[in-house]
């Protein structure tokens, strides 16, 4: 369970903010959008408004570094490549020092911390602390680690001196099956991350889980079928076959990308709609397929759907740029609605996006804690804060005020009228 994030020094932001799930006092919708674990309550969905170029989706980057990080780092020691630090390039104060990442979470009934930072060449810091006795596990400073004999006897001498620049020591850790590191790293990994700009490899995921997992497959269709797309039925199918014999790619390229005998799998997506005589009388149904026929929404509802299904089966936590792209405000709805129900997601899934649709800003749909905002400052950097922050009162129309700038976090378009384009 996720309880917060931290970013500080990564790209527009340059001070440290927090994306914190944890619940206010505030009773609004507390059965559905909130759960408690042990002592602590904790939202069940977040959201960022904010105009382009604020850094929401900075934010959310920089979880997938932080995930990056902690999966790929022990893989990734011996590239030549820099480490992901794009550092705050506006101020003196911030170029070519370290990006900071750090996570709050929950397993089993204990909270723990961990973070690190990270320049170009290097891991600088690392730490991972436990909140029950306020115990350090390890902390690390470059090369220099230091651990806790008594309560994380897995980080070894031997380990330690291991560990090499651009690795992380957790990461070396859980690859030695170390037992507290491996949960870690099992929590990260089994935390999802969806792009806004970059659905393809998204699509490829649910087309793979929909065509090889039958159950999960059913779970898609009935997922797309309820969201009301007019579709009755959804098959697949995918088979190999010669590139020269691929309709899909012209002619031309196939000489090119492709040897004579290579083959390619060609893949089918059919999806099904009730089809009507003139006297609007159902006469079965016709297929269209996905790839050409189908409305970009409906491509996107089911290239969400298999992370969605999967996130909320497995009470995990779904980081997801741009929720609403190509979807229509009510899909978003359906989204919200289904993380937001004590009935509907039953693990206590977590759900942290990014939007512009101002019609989820209602009390009917979201609690205050659960709405955050980016703004620039003066100095062009990120700041992120909650509607909870500013003690917004209750029953008033959050999205007539945001609009009118009673939120700032709206773009600022200077002496628009006197823009001139030529003719």
């Amino acid at each position: 369970m996720l309880l917060n994030f931290k970013v500080k020094n990564y790209r527009s932001i340059k001070d440290e903010i927090t994306l914190d799930l944890q619940a206010t006092s505030d009773k609004t919708m507390k059965n559905d959008a909130t759960f408690a674990h042990g002592n602590v309550s904790l939202l069940k969905s977040a959201v960022i408004y904010g105009p382009n170029a604020s850094g929401k989706s900075n934010i959310l980057k920089a979880f997938f570094v932080f995930r990056v990080m902690v999966l790929e780092s022990l893989l990734r020691s011996n590239a030549p490549a820099d480490l992901p630090n794009e550092f705050f390039k506006l101020s003196r104060e911030t170029e070519n020092k370290p990006s900071c990442f750090e996570m709050t979470f929950l397993l089993d009934e204990d909270i723990y911390n961990y973070g690190f930072e990270i320049n170009k060449e290097k891991v600088s810091k690392e730490w991972l602390k436990q909140e029950k006795g306020k115990k350090i596990l390890f902390s690390r400073k470059n090369q220099e680690i230091e651990s806790n004999k008594n309560y994380f006897q897995e980080a070894s001498v031997i380990l330690k001196k291991q560990t090499a620049e651009k690795v992380l020591f957790l990461t070396l850790l859980a690859g030695n099956n170390t037992p507290l590191s491996k949960r870690i790293i099992d929590l990260v990994k089994n935390t999802n991350y969806i792009s806004g700009t970059d659905r393809g490899n998204t699509l490829n995921y649910s087309f793979g889980q929909f065509l090889k997992n039958q159950d999960m497959a059913e779970k898609m269709k009935n997922f797309t079928i309820k969201a009301d797309l007019g579709v009755v039925d959804i098959k697949a199918s995918e088979k190999m076959i010669l590139a020269k014999q691929a309709q899909s790619i012209p002619d031309k390229f196939k000489e090119l990308l492709f040897k004579e005998d290579s083959k390619i799998a060609e893949r089918s997506l059919k999806f099904y709609h009730k089809k009507f005589d003139k006297n609007g009388k159902n006469t079965g149904v016709e297929s269209l397929d996905f790839f050409s026929e189908e409305s970009e929404g409906t491509q996107t509802f089911f290239a969400l759907s298999a992370p969605f299904i999967d996130t909320l089966e497995g009470g995990k936590a779904l980081f997801i740029d741009e929720i609403d792209a190509s979807l229509h405000p009510y899909l978003c709805r359906y989204i919200v609605s289904i993380f937001n129900s004590k009935e509907k997601n039953p693990n206590n899934a977590q759900l942290i996006f990014t939007t512009h649709d101002i019609s989820l800003l209602s009390e009917e749909f979201l609690r205050r804690d659960q709405i955050y905002f980016t703004d620039k400052n003066k100095y062009n950097s990120t700041e992120l804060f909650s509607l909870s922050d500013i003690s917004e009162r209750k029953g008033v129309d959050y999205a007539k005020r945001y609009m009118e700038g009673r939120y700032n976090a709206l773009p600022y378009i200077s002496d628009f009228e006197n823009i001139k384009f030529s003719k």
